[in-house]
């Protein structure tokens, strides 16, 4: 209970501080929308085709920040009835078709700037671009105080601020070119800042691209192969599957445990998995494992307990314990340790099973206690009434044998 109201708190205070991000974000996006027209306005008024330049990558901000404002709080409404992964790639589609427009913007303003005449009212221009720079550089270091690491998407506009004002300047130094007739370092600058501006859009077209194709997303995949080698009682996983939809991931995979786990166990290690990776990267807002056991690999040791004449027998009255492995099908026979042991033999048990390097023991019988600590040290447990030992191991090996499962209420 504990460590659920700590995960509930964690998850309140990012939700809270989403909500405080996303109002930060619509009022930043507004003050791109200012910029921008100012830029395009007093950029064809001046005769400035790099200021108009910059206007334009200024509403791309203004779109892209309204589509994160989207998706930021569409995080916060989730799924619905009719929509049961949410509305998350609205900001996906906004921010391809927003794309698609600067990159046709970006082209003509291109042809219009390497039409080189001196501006009319260069002061204008200056004026504009040094408030600018100084609104860049205020937006980024107002966002970046949300402390929110967690949220890659704060980040995200946190950095293109910062791009934006180095942009800002760069555009200034056009400008101050330009009056001065520097017509080849202008060109310099004009193709600098169409570089910077397709750069970034050519980032935001293939992210948005991506996800709504369901591309999946590799450091995610490696997220979540750290945490399941992080739970010993896994196996293995396969089938991954990862898509995203706005900031946020879904992650849908098959995960192998020991066929002996109970579906109780099962949920506390799924659980244990889903924690650990949500602690990783918070916007994973879907993990659906599928359980399924593990099947037995070839490399597999088995032992199986044996009396004398070679039935399978028990850890109390083998008199002997045959160590084979399923590939090499070499079987070794050697007398049972256990029987010279008259106290602890719990420890030696654990420690023979481990120097053997067994991971499935065959008996005809297994006290609780023993189950369970085998259980505890990833071995599993099988039961054979089969009178000869080859028999039990066929059976095994062609899945006719069941292992032992632990009750709930141990």
């Amino acid at each position: 209970m504990f460590i659920s109201n700590i995960r509930n708190s964690r998850l309140m205070d990012i939700e809270h501080k989403i909500g405080v991000a996303a109002s930060r974000t619509l009022m930043s996006a507004f003050v791109f929308l200012v910029f921008s027209l100012l830029k395009i306005y007093f950029g064809y008024f001046s005769g400035l085709p790099i200021l108009i330049a910059d206007g334009v990558h200024n509403f791309a901000d203004f779109l892209m920040f309204i589509a994160a404002y989207i998706g930021l709080r569409l995080s916060l409404i989730g799924p619905t009835k009719n929509f049961r992964y949410g509305l998350y790639k609205a900001e996906n589609l906004s921010a391809f078709l927003m794309s698609i427009f600067i990159i046709y913007a970006v082209y003509e303003i291109f042809l219009e700037g390497i039409k080189f005449t001196i501006p009319k009212y260069p002061a204008i221009g200056i004026t504009i671009q040094a408030i600018s720079l100084i609104a860049d550089l205020a937006l980024a270091i107002w966002l970046g105080n949300m402390k929110l690491k967690q949220v890659s998407l704060i980040n995200a506009e946190t950095l293109h601020n910062y791009e934006d004002s180095i942009l800002s300047l760069i555009v200034l130094i056009g400008i101050l070119m330009l009056n001065y007739g520097l017509k080849y370092p202008y060109y310099a600058v004009l193709f600098i800042t169409i570089a910077i501006i397709l750069y970034q859009v050519v980032i935001i077209l293939k992210d948005s691209t991506l996800a709504l194709l369901d591309a999946t997303d590799k450091r995610i995949e490696r997220i979540v192969d750290e945490s399941v080698k992080e739970i010993k009682e896994i196996s293995g996983y396969h089938d991954l599957r990862v898509r995203k939809a706005g900031p946020y991931y879904f992650i849908e995979l098959h995960l192998e445990l020991p066929p002996n786990v109970s579906v109780r166990k099962a949920d506390k290690i799924t659980d244990e998995l889903e924690k650990r990776i949500k602690e990783k990267e918070p916007l994973v807002v879907l993990f659906n494992p599928h359980v399924e056991p593990s099947e037995i690999k070839k490399q597999t040791r088995v032992l199986i307990l044996i009396d004398s004449d070679g039935k399978v027998s028990n850890f109390s009255q083998a008199s002997q314990v045959v160590i084979t492995e399923i590939e090499t099908q070499k079987i070794s026979v050697m007398d049972n340790p256990l029987k010279k042991i008259e106290r602890r033999k719990l420890p030696a048990l654990l420690d023979f099973i481990k120097e053997q390097g067994a991971s499935i023991v065959i008996t005809n019988r297994i006290e609780e206690p023993v189950l369970l600590a085998l259980f505890g040290a990833g071995v599993e447990v099988y039961l054979s009434d089969d009178q000869d030992y080859r028999t039990a191991l066929n059976r095994l090996k062609t899945d006719q044998l069941k292992p032992t499962e632990i009750k709930e209420n141990i």
